[in-house]
């Protein structure tokens, strides 16, 4: 059996969202092997083109990380099978599709299906007898009848007491960075305990363009439901509210301890629209 398979890729990991997606790793197989495999581009943002291209390029099935559910219908209508909200590294989840052995539980974004769904050994390369459009959300890829989430609901599923400070160094007294997208890192904050983990942001400080959505992947893999920041772009904002993030902005000249604080004393905003238009926000 020959088949297509589009892995929406970004940084050479599943792209965190799909909305925004501008690139996809082609893998053609054949009996079980990978026969031709490249990288194509996608257009930008409408779900009919990018539906169009994908059916253009023979695809099968899009594998891709969170997709907010508008998208999701408009590649649906193509009859393009989706197995939505995977992250990972590309080259282990390609594998891992290969294999037959491809654990929902290993590569789900955070906050998300947990090990309720699962691919059976010869789940990718069966013969899709399912339409994607009947379903919201997360897919079940074999098209089974659990309830499916939709990405809407995402804020209710992360960790609600985890929120993540863009900040310029490790600690809560360290001062907020406001630039969400190169920020130096983001401290990760439980709400309860103040206690905190650091993650480093300089992959994102490093590139020329797309950093507001690497730093995005970098938040929604640290499980936190919140961030609090200075400034957001308009894509790192939607991969945020695509993925149920909830965002506050226009936090600046305090520390993080501070910023957290006043988040629970409910004097920040949750936004519904960045603050800030360009690269690297």
């Amino acid at each position: 059996m020959q088949m297509k398979a589009a892995f929406a890729v970004w940084n050479n990991r599943i792209a965190p969202v799909f909305d925004v997606a501008r690139e996809i790793r082609l893998v053609e197989i054949e009996s079980g092997r990978i026969v031709r495999e490249r990288d194509e581009k996608l257009p930008a943002d409408s779900g009919h083109e990018k539906g169009r291209r994908l059916i253009a390029l023979g695809v099968d099935t899009l594998v891709c990380g969170a997709i907010s559910r508008f998208m999701l219908s408009q590649i649906a209508a193509y009859d393009i099978r989706v197995v939505s909200f995977i992250a990972g590294d590309l080259g282990e989840v390609v594998r891992a599709w290969l294999s037959g052995d491809f654990s929902m539980e290993a590569f789900t974004m955070p906050g998300c299906c947990g090990a309720e769904a699962r691919l059976s050994r010869s789940d990718p390369f069966e013969k899709k007898d399912h339409h994607v459009g009947r379903h919201r959300g997360c897919i079940n890829p074999r098209g089974g009848k659990r309830t499916a989430r939709t990405a809407f609901k995402h804020k209710q599923e992360h960790d609600m007491a985890k929120i993540a400070v863009s900040c310029e160094e490790p600690g809560l007294d360290s001062q907020i960075d406001p630039r969400f997208g190169r920020a130096a890192g983001f401290c990760i904050v439980d709400s309860d305990t103040l206690e905190f983990k650091y993650v480093d942001n300089g992959a994102s400080q490093a590139m020329a363009q797309g950093a507001g959505i690497q730093a995005a992947e970098t938040v929604c893999r640290s499980g936190a439901g919140v961030v609090l920041t200075g400034y957001v772009g308009p894509k790192a904002f939607q991969a945020l509210s695509v993925a149920g993030i909830q965002v506050g902005q226009n936090l600046e000249n305090m520390t993080v301890r501070q910023a957290i604080a006043k988040f629970k004393a409910g004097e920040v905003a949750m936004a519904s629209a960045p603050n800030r238009m360009g690269h690297g926000a």
